[in-house]
């Protein structure tokens, strides 16, 4: 019997790409600041944007890229790569550090764009007897916020961010802590997201199922992912989890 759901975030509970996207547009031109100017004409905007699997003319956003799956200390190593030799160096510098905090603040806390209705089915299935918890490549402290401002905050025990001490995705240790929390084995866990990292959380925890979000099965993250088990949204959860069995028994 199923007893716990572990969800991702960004992709899954939040909109990626209306709560985030604006942020990383930001970074990308405070980044391309603080590059020496003959760099600049080397270094362009698609060029970091890229780095981290975006691309800048479609908009098009790669399940498997680092803006989809990774974390910021991810992201700025990738761009890193593309600095040239001299320049700052964004995991230590302090100033960059501090603006990048700044413009993640001000750009995204009191912004977040849920996909869809999230609120009903996540009630929903508290209420039938699930446990939830959330784990994501995220912040522990941003993924709170995130969740308080939805007001759904109370839903999810425990909340696990990259930097919760128990890694990222897809190590599976985060994932196993929630399991341990809610007193289930995998056999009794699903993991919910949309990402490769989720993905590959789920198969090295070996829990029951993995359920992805994704507009379309084409966009799923590996062949591996069962095209009936991807859904648009969590509006559709409840009923995918009644037509596997999932639900618990009353």
């Amino acid at each position: 019997m199923i007893q716990s759901l572990v969800f991702d975030k960004d992709g899954v509970i939040l909109d990626l790409v209306g709560t985030w996207f604006p942020v990383v547009e930001e970074l990308v031109d405070y980044t391309l600041a603080r590059m020496p100017a003959v760099s600049r004409d080397t270094v362009t905007r698609t060029d970091l944007l890229a780095a981290v699997g975006v691309e800048e003319a479609t908009g098009h956003i790669d399940p498997m890229g680092l803006f989809a799956m990774g974390s910021f200390t991810d992201i700025r190593a990738a761009w890193q790569r593309l600095m040239p030799p001299g320049g700052v160096d964004l995991q230590t510098d302090e100033q960059y550090h501090a603006e990048s905090k700044r413009l993640v603040r001000e750009l995204a806390h009191g912004n977040t764009v849920p996909k869809g209705d999230v609120v009903t089915p996540l009630r929903a299935l508290a209420e039938s007897g699930f446990r939830l918890a959330l784990l994501t490549n995220d912040s522990e402290d941003s993924a709170r916020q995130s969740l308080d401002e939805l007001g759904i905050r109370s839903l999810f025990n425990p909340i696990v961010g990259a930097d919760s001490g128990h890694g990222g995705k897809p190590e599976p240790h985060g994932l196993l802590h929630c399991l341990s929390v809610h007193g289930a084995d995998p056999s009794q866990a699903l993991m919910i997201g949309d990402t490769g990292a989720d993905f590959g959380a789920a198969v090295n925890a070996r829990v029951a199922d993995f359920i992805c979000i994704a507009d379309d099965p084409q966009y799923r993250p590996h062949q591996d992912v069962k095209v009936g088990n991807v859904i648009p949204g969590l509006a559709e959860l409840p009923d995918l989890l009644a037509r596997h069995g999932y639900l618990p028994r009353s």
